[in-house]
């Protein structure tokens, strides 16, 4: 639902003013929109060897397909799951990159000596460690899934706390980035934290996609859309900001307030 897990005590108001029944009216809008576009694809003939291309040609043991509802919701999440947090991500980016021109500099340098061989789009994103780490670091400071939920599935216990079976537990991410006891000066912006040199076992700390089993299933999509993005935008413009403090506006992902930038070509 659009509330997500973090405002489910005011359901009741989101009922009272209409909010849900209008949101479901649009989920409706878009799945049947969808619907078009896959029977379309279908009725064609035409392979693009895409993403949808994938899951349409997707089979089960038994040989049998993915059915339609499940084919419409996995590609509606894709859609709005990678769309929103990437943007919030890359947003938060250009507004680091505009505070700290230097760093934004180092891109521009490791894009100059890098050259795509014979179009190989992947090759070239390999290469771009420097930007990697500018992302990664981002996200740290940023991370668009800003808390995770999880339900208690039994009775638990833990330092004391009593959990009951069906509790509703949130964990912030956004804290544990910037928490003191893990990291070595958490408020500042230091790509060079990632760097392959000086990279440390981040893996019980750092959690931007989440973590489980329930991990972002696109991150590796997400990372290679970003970079990409990113390269294009540093290797065309000079990129500067009158924003003198980044504020954050914590929805369902987190956001950035305001987003002033100014683009200057090179």
């Amino acid at each position: 639902m659009f509330f997500g897990g973090w405002l489910t005590y005011l359901k009741w108001w989101f009922h009272l003013n209409g909010s849900i029944k209008k949101h479901l009216n649009l989920t409706k809008d878009a799945q049947n929109l969808l619907h078009e576009i896959i029977e379309e694809r279908r009725n064609s003939e035409q392979e693009k060897d895409d993403l949808l291309d994938m899951l349409l040609q997707a089979r089960y043991e038994d040989g049998s397909p993915m059915p339609q509802k499940q084919l419409i919701d996995e590609v509606m999440i894709l859609f709005t799951a990678g769309h929103e947090t990437t943007s919030n991500a890359l947003s938060f980016m250009l507004l680091l990159l505009a505070k700290h021109p230097d760093i934004q500099e180092k891109i521009y340098q490791e894009l100059s000596n890098i050259n795509i061989h014979n179009g190989d789009i992947m090759q070239y994103v390999l290469q771009l460690q420097y930007t990697k780490q500018c992302i990664e670091e981002t996200m740290r400071l940023y991370p668009p899934g800003f808390i995770m939920d999880r339900i208690s599935i039994m009775d638990d216990d833990y330092k004391g706390k009593k959990i009951n079976e069906g509790t509703l537990l949130l964990l912030s991410i956004y804290e544990v980035h910037k928490h003191p006891d893990f990291w070595e000066s958490p408020e500042e912006f230091n790509p060079d934290r990632f760097s392959p040199k000086n990279k440390k076992d981040y893996s019980h700390q750092y959690y931007p996609f989440g973590a489980g089993p329930r991990m972002c299933v696109g991150n590796n999509f997400a990372m290679y859309e970003m970079i990409l993005t990113i390269a294009e935008i540093v290797k065309k413009y000079r990129v500067t900001t009158p924003l003198e403090k980044i504020k954050i506006n914590p929805l369902i992902t987190l956001k950035p307030k305001e987003v002033p930038l100014n683009f200057t070509e090179r």
